[in-house]
């Protein structure tokens, strides 16, 4: 029988790499995702966004939102029909490991 201290050797000889090789593989990812190596593309709908976000609200119509979500169909159908996502879901999928 092994004794109770080599045990513990071998547990944190296995234990601590492993934990040590996830932080740096979670610190890489948030910098990755913080700091990203190419600007993020704008979307179909930013112009309407950039206009919202520089002046006072405007009137949104009926046209707008069908408009909308005739973008959003198209981007789906281009998607090979998956389901409507975050924005942002694409440039992470990218950026995978």
């Amino acid at each position: 029988m092994l004794p109770i201290g080599a045990l513990f050797v071998a547990f944190f000889a296995v234990a601590v790499p492993a934990i040590l090789l996830m932080a740096i593989w979670a610190g890489v990812m948030a910098f990755r995702l913080l700091f990203p190596e190419e600007a993020l593309p704008d979307g179909a709908l930013s112009a309407r966004e950039r206009d919202i976000a520089r002046g006072p609200s405007h009137r949104v119509r009926v046209r707008d939102i069908m408009e909308d979500q005739q973008a959003r169909q198209e981007v789906a159908s281009r998607d090979h029909g998956l389901p409507d996502r975050h924005p942002l879901f694409d440039d992470l999928w990218l950026r995978r490991n």
